[in-house]
């Protein structure tokens, strides 16, 4: 019987002990983690310093519907697509039409002759001035997502987040042919998209420029598809883009300067027509917490027209004299 009680002490100290050390474990490794030098904080991050900032914001403009998506600009009119609606207002926010659309749009884009286009998922519609739809096309394939519309040499490109691809149309809607961004110098890998985020944009010189996301850069694509050119570097720093997939959005300058906005740490900048960091427009504080990423436009004078979606606001910014 005492034997027995022994046996009942030991394990009951053991119990005990081990409770303790355990105790004692977890005490430490959260002091440790409390301490932890490596520990992901982007707070440091948000604060921006002022000296970099080159632009202020000299006019808003409250948008009269929902949920925009998209902006683009065009001889001092701006389009604003919303997610079921199309809107055509100048730079004053004085409306010229708004038609409803029976789809979820995603991007809107006018041609150099200013012609209007609408993507809506799958679909391209062009409208007259009066926002009358005058034709559409269908893009074949799975999962097509046109996120951004561009036009060269009569054509209008498409980029198809959900194929990786950009799409080459004429402008009747045929579709001619499309590259995903393969044979480079290094390596077979093409676009890189983890979020539905694929803009382009055709600079002053007519070439056009893709951002991949999925790789942090800016690319030049000759006619053909061949990667010519890029820059972009990943980088928590002003001069480099942060997180999984940025820049988001892009516009170009009329001097060929760049206008980057980024998702997760929202910043607008501008880079030269190198790629070299010059400035900031916008910082993290300029927006509320939990923002969705702006789509940008410019017009002629290179002012830039920020579309903040979660305010549902314009906010143009123009270059501090210096």
């Amino acid at each position: 019987m005492k034997k027995y009680g022994l046996y009942i002490l030991l394990i009951s100290m053991g119990i005990l002990i081990s409770y303790l050390i355990l105790a004692d474990f977890l005490k430490t490794s959260v002091k440790k983690r409390q301490g932890n030098p490596y520990a992901y904080n982007i707070e440091a991050f948000k604060k921006i310093d002022p000296d970099l900032v080159k632009y202020a914001e000299i006019r808003r403009i409250r948008l009269s519907l929902p949920d925009p998506v998209g902006i683009n600009y065009h001889q001092g009119k701006l389009g604003i697509a919303y997610k079921h609606a199309i809107q055509l207002i100048d730079t004053l926010g004085r409306e010229v039409f708004n038609q409803e659309t029976g789809e979820v749009n995603t991007c809107v884009s006018f041609s150099p002759e200013g012609k209007m286009f609408l993507a809506s998922g799958r679909e391209i519609h062009q409208l007259d001035p009066q926002g009358t739809f005058t034709q559409s096309w269908k893009v074949d394939g799975e999962d097509p997502i046109i996120t951004a519309l561009a036009f060269k040499n009569n054509q209008v490109l498409a980029a198809s987040a959900g194929q990786w691809k950009v799409l080459r149309f004429d402008e009747h809607g045929t579709l001619l042919d499309s590259f995903d961004g393969t044979g480079r110098l290094e390596g077979d890998y093409g676009f890189i998209l983890p979020s539905p985020y694929f803009d382009m944009q055709i600079d002053p010189d007519g070439e056009l420029w893709v951002a991949n996301t999925g790789l942090l850069t800016l690319e030049n694509y000759a006619e053909n598809g061949t990667l010519r050119a890029f820059w972009g570097k990943p980088s928590f720093d002003v001069d480099g883009f942060t997180g999984c997939c940025n820049p988001v959005h892009f516009a170009i300058l009329p001097d060929g300067s760049f206008v980057t906005s980024e998702k997760g740490l929202i910043r607008i900048k501008i880079h030269l027509p190198s790629g070299e960091f010059d400035c900031l427009v916008a910082g993290p504080e300029d927006f509320e917490e939990d923002s969705e990423p702006p789509d940008l436009a410019v017009d002629e004078n290179g002012r830039i027209f920020v579309l903040d979606i979660t305010r549902s606001m314009i906010r143009i910014y123009k270059r501090n004299n210096t």
